[in-house]
């Protein structure tokens, strides 16, 4: 069989795998200073399924450009991650379309790749053209999944995203597999750890705190899926008292989550910190709540547009607010100059922020360790490392170089044969 690499070859972003040109494991895009990447071309006419492991943007976001080009095929996926590609991907034509950049696809391609989604339901087993799939719980954000694929003999684990450890949103993901033929995994963090999350947690209380003392706003740029949940679930078992406003695209995902409680940890959890939060329903609110001394969760993550840049237009110049950013930031975007310069573009101009800044890491991606772990624990008899850097893929790689007999390393469009 055949495993062709069309994203995610020593890169994160735009996942896509193709096996034997008939299945295809997620269709991503990537987002980079110099515009939006997709898929490296291939020939999709012969695809018979997709499966899709979560609804971020680099999983999903090539979908409506493979349907514009023809793709026409069953797309299987947890219910909340239709539900939340539906958002997402409607968010991103929105934007381009603002942006004044010329969409590669039209709005009609979306509502088609939606009619094409299947449900599936955790450890179920299905069938399709010769093959036998159940999709796992992976931990990563909700509806997440591994992909655990039976195909010409061979059992195969697509990891997709994954996360080991629980967090206050989700529980970790709990499979444990054996006499793997095949394992593909990602590697986002395969060159290093996370630090111990109570710490973490402790120390982002104590900065909003003091910055709330000091009669300032705290700005929490958040990514909308997952992690602007994470942080109300925090926020709402700290003894920080003032005002909490969530703004964005975040107040949508949350109402999914809410009202899809079987794709979360604690549904009840979350409908309190839910209730704990103000929603901003209009533009003009947004100066209004900075005179509350307040905490505002809002997208986007990155800072590279939504709701954040407007926070931003009016927080500037006041050295009492905080900006905390509490997710990965990527070369070109606002948030990685905001943390090496503490500058970035608004309208066009290179602002400088006065106020205090940090960065907090919390990843649903698993650690250098958990991604190690579950490879001696799975012992697959092949291992494909993916989905992330060239520093992070060759340091894993000679973590677990000692227990694995064939080890790959592709690089975009490159054929494996096994």
């Amino acid at each position: 069989m055949e495993f062709i690499f069309h994203g995610a070859g020593k890169e994160v972003g735009r996942s896509c795998i193709a096996l034997d040109n008939t299945f295809l494991f997620d269709a991503g895009l990537k987002i980079t200073e110099h515009g939006t990447e997709y898929p490296t071309l291939f020939d999709h006419s012969k695809i018979q399924a997709v499966f899709l492991s979560h609804a971020h943007l680099d999983h999903t976001g090539a979908l409506p450009l493979l349907n514009h080009e023809g793709l026409q095929c069953p797309m299987f996926a947890t219910r909340m991650t239709k539900l939340l590609t539906e958002v997402l991907l409607r968010d991103s034509f929105h934007i381009e379309l603002i942006t004044h950049t010329h969409p590669a696809y039209h709005e009609a391609n979306i509502f088609a790749v939606l009619k094409y989604f299947k449900d599936v339901i955790y450890k179920k087993q299905y069938e399709i053209a010769n093959a036998f799939f159940q999709f796992l719980d992976a931990g990563h954000i909700p509806g997440s999944a591994s992909v655990l694929f039976q195909y010409k003999g061979k059992t195969i684990l697509y990891s997709g995203d994954v996360n080991w450890q629980n967090t206050l949103l989700l529980n970790g993901a709990q499979y444990s597999l054996q006499n793997l033929d095949i394992m593909i995994i990602e590697s986002t963090y395969g060159d290093r750890g996370h630090p111990d999350r109570k710490q973490t947690e402790q120390h982002f209380a104590k900065v909003i705190q003091e910055t709330i003392e000091k009669q300032g706003s705290v700005l929490l740029p958040t990514f909308a899926v997952g992690r602007a949940q994470e942080l109300m679930l925090l926020l709402a078992k700290t003894k920080i008292d003032c005002p909490i406003y969530l703004d964005g695209m975040a107040k949508k995902v949350t109402d999914l989550c809410v009202t899809n409680p079987m794709f979360i940890k604690d549904a009840s959890a979350l409908r309190a910190a839910q209730k704990r939060v103000q929603y901003i329903t209009s533009p003009a609110e947004r100066k209004k709540v900075l005179g509350e001394n307040c905490v505002i969760i809002t997208t986007s993550g990155m800072v590279t547009g939504g709701p954040v840049m407007d926070y931003l237009k009016l927080m500037f110049f006041e050295p009492k607010h905080a900006l905390l950013l509490t997710g990965y930031q990527a070369d070109g975007t606002n948030g990685r100059l905001l943390l090496q310069e503490k500058t970035a573009y608004v309208d066009g101009k290179k602002v400088q922020w006065t106020g205090r800044i940090e960065q907090f890491d919390f990843s649903a991606h698993a650690g250098q360790n958990d991604l190690v772990g579950a490879v001696q624990r799975f012992k697959p008899k092949h291992l494909i490392i993916n989905h992330g850097d060239e520093i992070a893929i060759q340091t894993l790689a000679e973590k677990v170089k000692p227990f694995i007999k064939k080890l790959y390393l592709p690089e975009n469009d490159e054929v494996i044969e096994i």
